[in-house]
């Protein structure tokens, strides 16, 4: 019941906390006893690493007791404050949305609109006791929707400290992407290009990307890149240590591969396909895409979106075939998600040779 208690995340799992400085002290302790019995410089250089391995795994455990308590509170605060339907809408954009400055000023804003809507409701479901309810509904969150979104703010920064700080991580390098196994699915044989774009999906931005449906993911002819797709997003990235991916350079994959998200660009905004040879072009409105970097193998030929309402980039495979299938990949999910009563958009397929 001790353990129990005490790993509770309202409480910013307290245990967790005492065993994270408690590996601090213990290299601290090590470390200096080890000097002690070698020379006086030893010595300093154990205290040294020893009070290096201290402080990061204080701030490691500090970290991750905000975390757990933010997100904690987080959670309790938007199932006080919000229906149902709003709530779901406040997990959604809690797995999509990366830390924005104006999240406090809109929780002001949405508490303000609450107290002016709650009575409304209210006096619409019950009479005039509901008008009281809604009253008192309302003016709970004017004060604790700006809460949630500070709760919010604060929990993502620690959770980006506790990633970045944490002293036990292990820094050796992977032979390879870790690939997912199902109990009532087939083993098929090892796939880089499956693994690396399901492993973007999970640790990209933060793991924003996770509920996504992978569908394919295929390398593209300058090192370090590659063409990810979902049932619903096209994207484009890189990382730094795959450009030597498939060479003798080679060396593994680091537990962060620092993962940039170039391009990323909703299926449904898709107006435009064609291939050239090896290259594959695509047209899209701007409304839906998010263009991060135009740079590398992604020919950005578009002008801003304050002047054209598209946006035009082309991805070079490494040979006709891949671009062929990419092509046909491509064009088989947006006739799925037009089936599925997306907005209707003109798919031109033409130059295809």
């Amino acid at each position: 019941m001790r353990q129990v208690f005490g790993s509770a995340g309202v409480i910013g799992n307290p245990m967790g906390f005492a065993r994270n400085v408690g590996f601090g002290l213990k290299d601290f302790v090590s470390a200096s006893r080890r000097g002690i019995l070698q020379s006086p410089v030893e010595l300093l250089n154990g205290i040294a690493q020893g009070s290096k391995t201290l402080i990061g795994s204080t701030v490691y455990a500090v970290s991750s007791a905000t975390s757990h308590f933010s997100k904690t509170a987080y959670k309790g605060l938007v199932a006080f404050t919000y229906d149902e339907q709003a709530a779901s809408k406040m997990d959604e954009r809690e797995r999509q949305l990366s830390l924005h400055g104006e999240g406090v000023l809109n929780g002001f804003l949405e508490g303000l609109t609450g107290l002016l809507q709650s009575p409304i409701k209210g006096a619409e479901k019950h009479g005039l006791p509901g008008v009281i309810s809604g009253i008192a509904m309302g003016t709970a969150g004017l004060v604790a929707r700006p809460m949630a979104s500070i709760l919010e703010a604060t929990g993502r920064t620690a959770q980006s400290i506790r990633n970045r700080s944490n002293p036990h991580e292990s820094n050796r390098l992977r032979v390879r992407f870790p690939r997912p196994v199902a109990r009532d699915r087939p083993l098929f044989p090892y796939s880089w290009e499956e693994a690396i774009g399901i492993s973007l999906l999970f640790q990209a931005d933060g793991g924003r990307l996770r509920e996504e449906t992978f569908v394919m993911c295929k390398t593209l002819r300058e090192p370090g890149k590659f063409l990810v797709l979902t049932e619903k997003l096209l994207l484009l990235v890189s990382s730094p240590y795959l450009v030597d991916l498939g060479s003798p350079q080679f060396v593994g994959v680091p537990p962060d591969p620092q993962w940039a998200i170039e391009t990323e660009m909703s299926l449904k905004s898709i107006v435009h396909l064609d291939r050239a040879q090896e290259v594959v072009n695509i047209v899209g409105s701007n409304g839906e895409t998010s263009p991060r970097d135009k740079r590398g193998s992604i020919r950005n030929r578009g002008a801003s979106s304050a002047f054209i309402p598209l946006f035009h980039f082309s991805v070079e495979m490494p040979n006709i075939e891949d671009a062929e299938g990419t092509l046909q990949i491509l064009l088989a999910l947006i006739e799925k998600g037009k089936a599925r009563r997306w907005d209707k958009n003109i798919i031109h397929r033409s130059n295809i040779y």
